[in-house]
This record gives C-alpha cells, structure tokens and sequence, in this order.
C-alpha cells in the first residue's frame, strides 16, 4: 500500500451535502478496495492564484471561470489501481475543479531514508545484520576446518593400516 494525498479543488458554490457525497464516494471506493482512509481536511475556502476554467458552466449560473474554490486534502493508503479509480470519481464530478494526487511521506520515512547513523532502530538492525554475517562466516571457517581436519585423520587410519 502506498500513501497518498490527494488535494482537490471545488467550486465555491458546491453545496456542502454535495462535497459530503463526493467525500463519502472517494472513502467507499477506497475501502472497497482494500484501502484505508487516513483523513479528510477541509482546508476552507481560498482565492486561487490565477482564475481557474471549469470544464463546464454551472448550470445555475453559466459561470466557467472562478477567482475563489474549496480545497479539501484526502490522506489514504492504497495501490495504485485504486488511485486511478479515485482519480475517475473525482474527473466525472462537474464540481471539481482541479485534483492532485501526491505520494505522501512521513516524518519516519524521512529519518530512515537520510539519516540511518541518527535513527537508533536502523542502527540495531545493522548491528543484528553484522552479527549474523559474522556468525555465517564464523561456521563457514568452522566448517572449512572441520572438513580438512577429518580428511588428515581418515589419511593417517588409512596409512596406519597400509602398515600393518
């Protein structure tokens, strides 16, 4: 499973139990399909950069461009079939502007990938991994002497009964 997150923008006239129904579409779908839905934000609403186009008038009032839009923030965990089928919910509904989907990291991610000498828990495993290559190679020696030492005492019984 990969964690994503995944911001989208609305229009600022999309009804709030229009945005619920959405919400609970894109969690169902996650669930469906062996995900997990970590969190929903709603992050208000905001005034864009730029006026974003919507894909098609509103019906109510023929307005295409819009200077101000609803972000919402999903955070879940899925495989990357399901952020297709996400990402398909989310295109067909005309209320959504814009949709970004992000492979989200963690604080711990960050640690373990860049700092393993400060992370005490990568320490330990890299110690537990030193130990058993040096435990491996230990009985490999051990192993490797054992097998000449042998092969010196069958010779000498074999030479002590050539002798007799």
């Amino acid at each position: 499973m990969v964690f994503y997150e995944c911001v989208l923008t609305t229009k600022h006239t999309t009804h709030f139990k229009a945005l619920t129904a959405l919400m609970k579409q894109v969690s169902h779908k996650v669930v469906d399909n062996g995900g997990i839905v970590r969190s929903i934000q709603n992050h208000g609403l905001r005034q864009f950069p730029h006026r974003f186009q919507a894909k098609y008038p509103d019906f109510l009032t023929q307005q295409r461009y819009y200077d101000k839009g609803r972000f919402i923030s999903i955070y879940y965990d899925a495989n990357p079939v399901t952020l297709k089928q996400v990402e398909m919910v989310l295109s067909m509904n005309d209320q959504v502007l814009r949709v970004t989907h992000l492979k989200a990291r963690s604080k711990l991610d960050w640690i373990t990938m860049e700092r393993e000498d400060k992370n005490p828990y990568m320490q330990r495993i890299l110690k537990q991994d030193q130990q058993k290559a040096e435990r491996v190679k230990a009985e490999e020696a051990a192993i490797a002497t054992a097998a000449t030492s042998t092969d010196a005492a069958v010779e000498n019984v074999i030479d002590n009964l050539k002798d007799d």
